[in-house]
Formats: C-alpha cells, structure tokens, sequence
C-alpha cells in the first residue's frame, strides 16, 4: 500500500503535485512522499518552493500526516 499526505483539518488526502501552505503561509508544492521507517518516525514530505528550491520537511509543517 502507498503512503499519503493526510490534512489534520479535513481528513482529505493530499497528492502528490498539491500545492498546500507550508506553516500555514506559504505555498509550497508536495513532490515526494517518504513514509516512516519506524515507530520514532513520522516521515519527511519533499516540498518545491515557487521559486523552485527544494526540502525534506516534517509533514506537521503542513497540517498533515503521513498514513501507510
């Protein structure tokens, strides 16, 4: 089963290619998705800014978590 970007506010999934709020300002793009490796982890989600650097971030940073 593939991992997904689940938003804490709707319940809604999030795909690959949204454009979401980073912390709630900013617009950022999800890229990736990497699913936790263990119990300690909660997964990193690889955002683009718009102008087009791009990070590994804790989903939380988006409103969101990732479920398997």
């Amino acid at each position: 089963m593939q991992a997904r970007l689940v938003s804490y506010n709707s319940g809604d999934s999030i795909p690959v290619g949204s454009t979401v709020e980073l912390d709630g300002n900013y617009p950022v793009t999800v890229t990736a998705i990497h699913p936790a490796h263990d119990d300690e982890d909660t997964g990193m989600v690889a955002i683009r800014y718009e102008w087009g650097a791009v990070e590994n971030i804790d989903p939380v940073r988006l409103s969101a978590y990732i479920a398997a």
